[in-house]
């Protein structure tokens, strides 16, 4: 690396961050993250020269993770039997959704079956490519599609679910979202009364357990893995919210790492997947608010977080924009972490059957 290529990445990432604190003065839901995210892109495809260094992503879904563990109580956990309707609705709708969407994109383009299925997978934007070529799918088609499903589910989904809820006036009283035994995901105020050392402790220790425990079992990410070592900790030992400064930084990085994996060549493929992307997308957005709505009903979850439990983006993500949203409902991150597990792990399979037996 040069120096004119580190000034060239610092410059972008100092504009990326102010452009990140407008989105965020004008109460767009992850403001900071989808302007980081955006602003990179941006100047990829420009330059091809931005790059994100080692462990970026790594390091946003430790914070990540941490955050959510720091927050989770006994009663969070007892919780978790009771959300099954939730998960059931969730993770069959999105059965339903990404082969139907693989169908409906075979019909209007020219991709083939397995690569359909695999592009519409709702979740797994890091894995999903990599392993879509053993199965006979189009890495590159399958990375450009997974991508821009990534940024609706970032850049989009959040703001159209909060509107849409203002405009029906359905959640009306907020302080629901800490009713039913529900704890807290961040708490700005008690975070800062937490000494700076003390929160650093805590997040090297999560830091440490997930990496140990990954060198083991490699087919869980990061940033479960530091939520279960930050939850010990914390029900253990006890740990306070960690400040509302760690999420910005994981903002930061995870905008930073997802912009800079859009290349100049993937922008050339994208206009070549116009219409499959034109398909995609709002098919995935209707898709997702009827499973939001169908977990409200089952669920009885206020609407809002039933939709925000059903957003296919990652979960990482969802969990450090939960927080501009003001939302304090830990079921959503428990729901978001079980639906990434269960997608990374299951649908490739059922999407290799269906395209075999259907293809």
């Amino acid at each position: 690396m040069t120096i004119e290529s580190y000034l060239m990445v610092a410059t972008t990432l100092v504009f990326a961050i102010l452009v990140g604190r407008g989105f965020m003065k004008a109460n767009i839901p992850g403001g900071l993250l989808v302007g980081v995210m955006l602003v990179f892109a941006t100047m990829q495809v420009l330059t091809d020269r931005i790059w994100a260094p080692v462990g970026t992503k790594e390091i946003a879904q430790v914070i990540a993770g941490s955050f959510i563990g720091a927050s989770l109580s006994a009663a969070d956990l007892k919780r978790l039997p009771k959300l099954w309707k939730a998960f059931v609705t969730i993770i069959s709708g999105l059965i339903v959704l990404n082969i139907v969407i693989g169908f409906v994109l075979t019909k209007v383009s020219d991709l083939s079956l397995v690569t359909a299925l695999f592009a519409s997978i709702p979740g797994g934007m890091g894995t999903i490519p990599i392993i879509s070529e053993d199965y006979g799918a189009e890495p590159v088609v399958v990375t450009v599609m997974q991508f821009m499903r990534m940024v609706m589910g970032i850049g989009v989904f959040p703001s159209l679910v909060v509107k849409l809820n203002q405009h029906l006036n359905t959640d009306k009283d907020q302080t629901s979202h800490l009713t039913n035994g529900q704890n807290t995901l961040i708490n700005a105020t008690r975070s800062s009364q937490r000494p700076a050392l003390n929160s650093l402790f805590a997040l090297i220790i999560a830091s440490l357990f997930a990496w140990l425990i990954s060198q083991v079992v490699t087919s869980l990410n990061l940033m479960v893995l530091a939520l279960i070592g930050m939850a010990i900790f914390n029900l253990t030992v006890g740990v306070k919210p960690l400040p509302v400064a760690y999420r910005r930084v994981a903002q930061v990085l995870s905008g930073w790492y997802v912009g800079t994996s859009f290349h100049s060549e993937q922008l050339s493929v994208l206009m070549d997947l116009l219409i499959p992307v034109l398909v995609l997308i709002p098919m995935f957005l209707l898709g997702c608010l009827i499973l939001g709505y169908l977990v409200h009903k089952f669920q009885k979850m206020p609407l809002t977080d039933s939709m925000l439990s059903a957003i296919p983006a990652g979960a990482s993500d969802v969990v450090l924009i939960l927080g501009d949203l003001n939302i304090k409902n830990s079921d959503i991150v428990v729901l978001q972490v079980l639906r990434v597990i269960v997608v990374t792990s299951l649908f490739p399979q059922i999407a290799a059957i269906v395209a075999y037996w259907f293809g």
